[in-house]
């Protein structure tokens, strides 16, 4: 039981522990933009925040151009018979090893592109460019790390695209076959990513920097909910849920099904939290506290609605570019439209109950 315990909270801390540094770089930001038009008070903030953003896109580009350097040459030194002989002799399954290392130009590539759009926003030109169209001020350090953060987003996405579908779902099953799952260390993991997510929304808006707690908490639009934002955000997730039904036949009608393979996937990575009550809960509520105050609560307010629900849509990865996509981009256009005619608080009920009926259904098939 203590053993178990502390398991729990080491995977707790470490998923924490990981978000860490994006928060600190955020509360630096803030401390920068506070200090804007002091005379040289603002200069070393701002320095460390560039510095520090430059150096991210930096080690990413020469991530990118060592994973094209090494798959170049495996594909055209690499004697691909022998070395499978070899991933074998070391207990490796060479059907995921040798995919894996044939896609590292294409992965590299991408991975490249990423960072040069990342050093690109940290270019004042670049903001001036796209504060045209979105509610940011191209000075502001908070702004600069809100949108390189947002390309970040993009990493997670190419690393599936990038090896491929098949590749990345044949990766995942063998570490399923090879590491046991263990729901409780996956509970504690994804609260411990969503609440280090709660947090880097209150630091990015200024908590501990430039508002108090509770001009942070009305700056992210997070209220104590009356009946009728509870009605209207579960009458919405029911609504959105009945939804697919039509949708998925529609989708079957134009020949666009649900690709097998992110099926698959996405019941390898969240399989395990519908086979008990505590993954239930922790697939609704975790995912409404982190996912909300950061998309609806920080960065629509400056990026707006369409934007806040392509960068959500993207970042569930699993989904790759599909469909389900799709759908999930529709619901954050909902979730948007909330957070304007409501509060972030509806938000985080729609999309908690929408989670929950999934969840609940999944509990009950198994």
């Amino acid at each position: 039981m203590i053993d178990s315990f502390w398991k729990m909270l080491t995977e707790f801390v470490v998923s924490f522990a990981f978000f860490t540094p994006f928060i600190l770089l955020l509360w630096l930001a803030n401390v920068a933009d506070k200090r804007r038009g002091e005379d040289g008070a603002s200069r070393l903030p701002r320095v460390l925040v560039y510095g520090l953003l430059v150096g991210m896109w930096v080690a990413l580009l020469a991530a990118g151009v060592f994973a094209v350097v090494m798959g170049v040459a495996y594909q055209r030194y690499a004697d691909v018979a022998a070395m499978a002989e070899t991933y074998r002799a070391k207990g490796l399954d060479p059907e995921v090893i040798i995919p894996l290392m044939q896609s590292l130009p294409r992965l590299g590539s991408g991975i490249v592109l990423i960072a040069l759009g990342g050093l690109l926003i940290l270019w004042p030109a670049t903001r001036r460019l796209l504060a045209r169209r979105l509610a940011i001020d191209p000075e502001s350090m908070v702004h600069a790390v809100a949108l390189s953060y947002s390309v970040v987003i993009f990493i997670n996405l190419w690393l599936v695209l990038g090896m491929g579908v098949d590749t990345f779902l044949k990766m995942v099953e063998t570490r399923s076959a090879t590491e046991e799952v263990i729901p409780s260390q996956l509970i504690a993991f994804i609260w411990g990513q969503d609440i280090a997510l709660a947090v880097m929304a209150l630091v990015g808006v200024g908590w501990l920097s430039r508002r108090s707690w509770r001009e942070a908490l009305q700056r992210l639009g997070l209220v104590w909910p009356a009946w009728r934002d509870v009605g209207v955000g579960v009458g919405l997730a029911l609504g959105m849920f009945f939804m697919l039904i039509p949708y998925g036949l529609l989708l079957e009608l134009v020949g666009l099904g649900i690709d097998v393979e992110i099926e698959k996937l996405t019941e390898e990575l969240l399989g395990p939290l519908t086979n008990s009550l505590p993954g239930v809960l922790t697939l609704g509520l975790a995912a409404a506290l982190g996912e909300e105050l950061v998309f609806r609560g920080a960065l629509q307010p400056r990026f707006g609605i369409f934007v806040t629900a392509l960068l959500f849509a993207f970042t569930h990865s699993q989904y790759v570019i599909s469909a389900a996509t799709f759908y999930v981009f529709l619901l954050g256009l909902i979730l948007g439209w909330v957070r304007v005619r409501r509060n972030t608080s509806t938000a985080m009920i729609l999309h908690a109950t929408y989670n929950l009926i999934i969840g609940f259904l999944g509990l009950l098939a198994t």
